[in-house]
């Protein structure tokens, strides 16, 4: 065998242990980013699962611009009054949309049965909004949405 066809077969050789290490490491690589971005969705559901609200009563009347809301905390986690106050209202309906930010809207923990000052779970929080306009008859939903992006909906009638 010719010294020309061995020298061929090894730089032939090399050439393929060169290309399989660069299909391994762009594997890796992909990999890496597959389990990175499974653990953003595992944390992202986990906050989900921690942080819940269920909004249990909404006072309102035709011609009022007040709100009375009820929610409770049915998620596994307590929240922290301070992040309470990062949380977003939004009333859809009547024509109209309100998004009211947390320095529009007043809190009362009703039950704090620990006296933590924390909205632990089966504890409940009575919202106090007002409204720039009055309230016209019709149906409307409360969208309430914590600082995380959890969010708990209402649908009532005026």
């Amino acid at each position: 065998m010719p010294i020309s066809s061995i020298l061929s077969e090894t730089i032939i050789g090399i050439a393929a242990i060169i290309v399989a290490a660069a299909l391994a490491g762009a594997y890796v690589s992909n990999m890496d980013q597959m389990i990175n971005l499974q653990k953003l969705q595992v944390k992202s559901l986990e906050g989900e699962a921690y942080y819940r609200c269920k909004i249990i009563h909404v006072a309102a009347e035709a011609g009022s611009n007040n709100l009375r809301i009820w929610i409770k905390n049915v998620g596994y986690s307590p929240l922290p009054l301070n992040l309470l106050e990062k949380s977003d209202l939004i009333l859809v309906g009547g024509g109209t949309h309100y998004l009211l930010p947390g320095s529009s809207w007043t809190y009362t923990l009703l039950n704090d049965v620990d006296s933590d000052d924390r909205w632990d779970s089966g504890e409940t929080v009575r919202i106090d909004a007002e409204l720039s306009e009055p309230l016209s008859r019709g149906d409307y939903e409360l969208i309430f949405t914590l600082y995380n992006g959890v969010e708990c909906r209402f649908r009532f009638s005026v």
